[in-house]
């Protein structure tokens, strides 16, 4: 599997992906949460981000754009802290800057790559993935934020999924 995640090569798939500059909008949406890595919803709130792609719409059919879905996952981040005793700032993050070096991909982030993958019924000799595969391999995930934040945000993460995955 890290073959397949190696930056170069992880970069040649993503520009072969019908989502183009997402994958340079998983950077930005890392950045702006201050994380060190790219996780799952860093991946989906750059897929609500282009609302004009296969996966931007359906997400926008569903009712989750990229404000209502931070504000999903702003609330999941409070209720997962406040679980354990802790209280969330009320901080906001400073504006993101420009890294030396890419965030590399963390584990939620493989995962949904490595179902994507797996799940697509892309084109393999053009090697050609679409926006709503990642959607299929970031909604498979059962546990964990994306689906915690789903459900916060009264989306039907089943549906969702379905349609994605039946999606042209």
């Amino acid at each position: 599997m890290s073959r397949v995640f190696d930056p170069p090569r992880l970069a040649r798939l993503l520009v072969s992906w019908e989502i183009g500059s997402s994958g340079r909008q998983f950077v930005v949406e890392a950045n702006q949460d201050g994380a060190n890595v790219i996780e799952a919803e860093h991946m989906l709130l750059a897929l609500t981000a282009n609302p004009d792609s296969d996966a931007g719409r359906l997400l926008k059919e569903f009712g989750l754009d990229h404000e209502r879905l931070a504000g999903a996952l702003n609330e999941e981040r409070r209720q997962t802290l406040a679980f354990v005793g802790m209280k969330a700032t009320d901080t906001k993050l400073g504006e993101a800057t420009e890294l030396d070096s890419s965030p590399s991909l963390g584990t939620s982030a493989k995962m949904a790559m490595r179902r994507a993958l797996i799940g697509s019924r892309h084109d393999r000799r053009r090697a050609r993935l679409r926006g709503t595969d990642l959607l299929a391999g970031i909604l498979e995930a059962e546990f964990g934020t994306v689906p915690r934040a789903l459900a916060i945000a009264g989306i039907d993460r089943a549906e969702l999924l379905s349609r994605a995955r039946r999606s042209e």
